[in-house]
């Protein structure tokens, strides 16, 4: 008889070690770069250590391409009318046109978006759906990936809305290299073109 999935609790750990890592460096003014840094390390070894036994890892969870094309038919009908709205409220707002430093971000951003997704869906909502049905897990994991971006209100309020749309692309298409572009674009738009915030003058400032 199969055993029923279970939780890694591995992937949990890291996962909210990270989240609660971050909201600490924001809470506290703290550096972010040894948080990012150190992160991304261990998250290395732990994916080194995952692809060694098992090489079919990254394609379930998500780095493939044979679900490329419905995967984007579902989210460009999804993200390309959100982007246009935004683009419309920016231009209302004045934020639009927008400085130089966007098409930096918008080319760099959707590296922060797959990152994202993977942590969102490959690792939270995946270990999820192990022991919680499917509406209370899409509930669930966009809470949590809103408090994660605490304490920026903002942030929280665009994700709120944001992160149910990744997770049920996802669940539709699981393609991380999709969700990837779709969320560089939004991203890149909220900040600038909702928000009004220079993201590149940040980072450099």
């Amino acid at each position: 008889m199969e055993r029923p999935p279970r939780p890694n609790w591995l992937e949990l750990g890291l996962l909210l070690g990270l989240g609660a890592g971050n909201v600490a460096v924001e809470l506290t003014g703290l550096p972010k770069t040894p948080l990012v840094v150190g992160g991304a390390g261990l998250w290395a070894i732990y994916l080194a250590a995952r692809l060694r036994r098992d090489r079919g890892t990254l394609r379930r969870w998500g780095l493939r391409v044979d679900t490329l094309r419905p995967a984007a038919r579902d989210a460009a009908s999804v993200t390309l009318p959100l982007a246009a709205a935004m683009a419309a409220y920016g231009f209302a707002r004045g934020h639009l046109p927008p400085p130089p430093g966007f098409w930096w971000i918008l080319v760099l951003y959707p590296v922060w978006g797959l990152a994202q997704n993977f942590l969102l869906n490959a690792m939270l909502a995946r270990n999820l759906r192990t022991v919680l049905p499917e509406r209370l897990v899409v509930v669930v994991a966009t809470l949590l990936f809103s408090l994660s971006h605490a304490p920026d209100l903002e942030i929280m309020a665009l994700t709120l809305l944001v992160a149910p749309i990744w997770l049920v692309l996802y669940r539709r298409n699981p393609n991380l290299w999709v969700l990837g572009l779709a969320h560089g674009l939004l991203g890149t738009l909220a900040f600038f073109a909702v928000l009004g915030r220079n993201v590149l003058q940040t980072l450099l400032g």
